[in-house]
């Protein structure tokens, strides 16, 4: 099934999705972003492609134009930031696949933000969701989908290890690649810092398993290097800060039901981890973990042939049918 899509977002990870899109067969109608860089060039040239014939606006006002059936979303993290984006998108009729962290499970973050997509969307018959791999698969769908085979439900234990060197320049800076421990503290201080999305990711995967009243708490702190690393992007002395270690709880009247841990730094291994504790007992490892650039990618791509299965409004991937490439 072809789709006309829309990229918004032109940073490495929507440039990713736009090629992926190709890829797949679906036809690129349109793209939006704010670089002056990209600005007015063919998309196909921005994408290292033949020229598609589709020069690259920053005026939403386009979307009416273009007439997409899906836009693929991929600018910002944070609500308060995407808002008019989306609704730009719903005004025209457009499915909304996003990989903004915070869309992934809005409600509780925002409410009125939710209501009011919520109600958009379902005015415009569309669907709107966020998706990726971490929050959107390894530590809040895959559980609950290993669940589904697991009788009795005790704890769900999920780590995420991952080399943040092998991964894009502005994911090393998110998580403070290089930075000493004083500079990173400041940082953290300030907020909007580190990786966005991991009580999105405890709160779905408690709805997930049934836990209506579950309480989630957050932790978040630097991992130091214990040896000097150079990336492409970042120079990182040992004891210095090499990523972040971040955890979530999930309590359940009183007692600690699921915990999140995340690893994301410069030399860190690679693993994903699952343990459920119950009837019967699963541990579930993906060795070399899941490469999160790639992942999130096909989330977003996969995603936009299966919103229109789905009942319009702001919908989550606990709703979204399994999506696979269909190549």
């Amino acid at each position: 099934m072809s789709l006309r899509i829309v990229q918004f977002g032109l940073g490495p990870i929507g440039q990713a999705s736009a090629r992926l899109a190709l890829d797949h067969g679906h036809v690129l109608v349109g793209a939006l972003d704010l670089d002056p860089e990209r600005v007015g060039r063919d998309l196909g040239e921005v994408l290292g492609r033949d020229p598609l014939g589709v020069p690259v606006s920053d005026d939403m006002a386009a979307l009416a134009d273009w007439a997409p059936d899906v836009v693929l979303h991929t600018t910002a993290s944070f609500l308060d930031r995407i808002e008019g984006q989306l609704m730009a998108c719903i005004g025209v009729g457009a499915h909304v696949v996003s990989s903004s962290e915070e869309l992934f499970w809005p409600f509780d973050r925002d409410p009125g933000f939710s209501d009011r997509i919520d109600a958009a969307a379902r005015e415009a018959g569309v669907v709107v969701v966020g998706t990726g791999v971490n929050p959107g698969f390894v530590m809040d769908l895959f559980p609950v989908v290993l669940a589904g085979v697991v009788a009795r439900v005790d704890r769900v234990d999920v780590s995420r290890s991952v080399d943040a060197g092998r991964r894009r320049g502005p994911l090393q800076k998110k998580v403070g690649a290089g930075l000493t421990e004083a500079a990173f503290r400041e940082r953290e201080a300030a907020g909007g810092f580190g990786h966005i999305g991991m009580v999105e990711s405890a709160k779905a995967l408690a709805v997930g398993m049934g836990w209506h009243d579950a309480e989630v708490t957050e932790t978040f702190g630097p991992h130091l290097a214990t040896a000097d690393h150079q990336t492409p992007h970042a120079t990182v002395a040992a004891g210095d800060v090499a990523g972040i270690h971040q955890t979530a709880t999930v309590v359940v009247d009183g007692e600690t039901r699921a915990t999140l841990t995340l690893t994301m730094a410069v030399g860190a291994p690679d693993e994903d981890r699952v343990v459920i504790a119950g009837d019967p007992p699963m541990t579930v490892v993906v060795e070399g973990g899941t490469f999160g650039d790639t992942a999130t990618v096909a989330a977003v791509v996969n995603t936009a042939r299966r919103v229109g299965e789905s009942r319009p409004g702001l919908r989550t991937m606990l709703e979204i049918p399994a999506a696979a490439t269909g190549r």
